[in-house]
C-alpha cells in the first residue's frame, strides 16, 4: 500500500458518514496498537487487524497515534503486570511450551509490556468502546459538518489530481 492510498483512506475515513461503533471499535483497537511494542509480531497483527475490520481506521490510527505518544506511562502500569505473569508459577509450563512454537516467540509475548497491556487493555476494553462511542456521536453531530465545510476539505475535493485520484482508486 502506498503512502497517497493510505492518505486517501484516511481522509475517507473522515469524511464518510460512520456510525458511532464503528468510531468505538476504531478507537479501542487503537490503543491496544497503542499499548504494544511495535517491533512485535502482535502490533503487526493488530494493525492488519484494524485494516480487516469494519471500524474508522482515521480513529484507530490517532488513538494508536496518541497512546504510544503517552506509553512511557502505560508502561508504569503493564510492564508489572506482566512482570507478575511471566514470573507465575503456575503459567511457566504454558509460557515455556509457547517459545518453543514456530512464530510465537515473534509475537513478543516474553516481553513483560505484551501480556501486560493486553490484561490492561482488556480491563479497559469495555469503557473505551463506550467512550469511543460518545466522541463519534459527538463528531458526527457537531464535528462532522465542521470538518466537511472546512476550506482544507473543500479544496481537496476541488482538486482534480485528487479526484482524479480516487476515482482511479475505487
Amino acid at each position: 500500500m502506498n503512502p497517497l492510498s493510505l492518505i486517501r483512506q484516511f481522509i475517507q475515513g473522515l469524511m464518510n458518514d460512520t456510525a458511532p461503533n464503528q468510531i468505538g471499535g476504531g478507537i479501542m483497537l487503537g490503543v491496544l496498537i497503542g499499548l504494544m511494542p511495535k517491533a512485535t509480531l502482535t502490533a503487526q497483527l493488530l494493525i492488519v487487524l484494524l485494516m480487516a475490520l469494519r471500524v474508522n481506521i482515521p480513529m484507530g490510527l490517532l488513538a494508536a497515534i496518541a497512546v504510544s505518544l503517552l506509553n512511557p506511562l502505560f508502561d508504569k502500569v503493564t510492564d508489572p503486570i506482566g512482570y507478575a505473569l511471566l514470573t507465575a508459577e503456575g503459567l511457566r509450563p504454558l509460557w515455556t511450551k509457547m517459545y518453543n512454537m514456530p512464530l510465537v516467540p515473534w509475537t513478543g509475548f516474553n516481553n513483560t509490556v505484551v501480556p501486560g497491556g493486553i490484561v490492561l487493555w482488556a480491563a479497559l476494553a469495555a469503557p473505551i468502546y463506550f467512550a469511543g462511542r460518545r466522541v463519534g456521536a459527538f463528531y458526527n453531530e457537531k464535528f462532522r459538518d465542521r470538518v466537511m465545510n472546512s476550506k482544507i476539505v473543500k479544496g481537496m475535493k476541488a482538486s482534480w489530481l485528487l479526484d482524479w485520484y480516487f476515482k482511479g482508486a475505487n
